[in-house]
């Protein structure tokens, strides 16, 4: 295998544009929105793809419970947060019941919160797919598996529609592994085979949910992370743009609430998306000159 890269500001750009096209999605609530998926792909194989490199560069350990926590404490302050906010907006008559559904548990007090456990339970994949994939047969095996694997939860979550956050760990948990994957691909020279792969879940997906405009974003959040990580770019600028990309999701909900109370239900999509966006970014920037916002943002 050859050395793994260092890190690229690039991705960091990825990962900031990627937060953009999840706010937008949540702004315009489109049904089936290939926006919001193809971002959310392209986010997970970014994280997958990184924490691959960290397994690597650790020479073959990784960490998860340490990991694990730096998670945990994030998922529990902001759960508190938009709980307390949902308890001062909500007009609902069983706003004080605890647990009405027991998948709450798994997502938190709003629903976008769903990714930080499901990442939390995914990177414990992280250590044995690192330990089982040493060769190029190897990787085309497991290449292979995934996509048989993903089809079947791809039609479960367009056809079958789970609770949440089911639908969105069925479509997550493929795309994560894939870029689990593209990690290992990289290193050993293999790195269009991941693509193929990728098209092929693309082409299933597209054939088993009666063409969903999101299926082929599968296959897009690849292509774009391959696009993102052989582009070379250097500014001071993009690392804090990395780093304000977390907090931007976490809190773009309270702010889209703020929005949409002094702009009205009725306000042009696009700018929702960019007040929303703008005031995240902003809370973020200031947030994180506290040291507890930043282990939460």
């Amino acid at each position: 295998m050859s050395n793994i890269s260092s890190h690229r500001q690039s991705v960091d750009l990825a990962r900031f544009l990627a937060c953009f096209g999840i706010v937008a999605a949540h702004a315009y609530a489109l049904e089936d929105d290939w926006v919001g998926h193809l971002s959310l792909g392209l986010f997970l194989v970014l994280t997958g793809f990184l924490a691959m490199q960290s397994y690597q560069r650790a020479g073959g350990r990784y960490n998860f419970r340490s990991r694990a926590v730096r998670l945990l404490l994030p998922w529990l302050f902001w759960s508190a947060f938009f709980r307390l906010v949902d308890l001062k907006v909500s007009d609902s008559p069983d706003k004080w019941q605890l647990l009405q559904d027991p998948w709450t548990l798994f997502v938190g007090s709003a629903i976008h919160l769903w990714f930080l456990p499901f990442i939390m339970l995914a990177m414990l994949l992280v250590k044995p797919v690192g330990q089982f994939v040493t060769t190029p047969e190897r990787l085309a095996a497991v290449l292979l598996g995934l996509v048989v694997i993903s089809v079947p939860m791809f039609w479960a979550m367009h056809h079958y529609a789970p609770p949440a956050p089911l639908p969105q760990w069925l479509y997550s948990l493929p795309v994560y592994t894939l870029g689990l994957l593209v990690g290992l691909a990289h290193p050993m020279g293999r790195a269009v085979w991941p693509l193929v792969a990728g098209a092929a879940m693309a082409t299933g997906a597209y054939l088993v949910t009666e063409q969903a405009p999101w299926a082929w974003t599968v296959f897009a959040a690849v292509v774009l992370f391959e696009s993102f990580w052989r582009v070379q770019m250097q500014h001071k600028m993009l690392p804090k743009l990395g780093q304000a990309a977390f907090g931007i999701y976490l809190l773009h909900p309270f702010f889209m609430l703020v929005t949409y109370k002094f702009a009205g239900p009725d306000v042009d999509r696009m700018i929702a998306t960019l007040s929303t966006f703008g005031m995240s970014w902003a809370a973020v920037v200031i947030l994180r000159r506290i040291p507890f916002f930043l282990r939460v943002t």
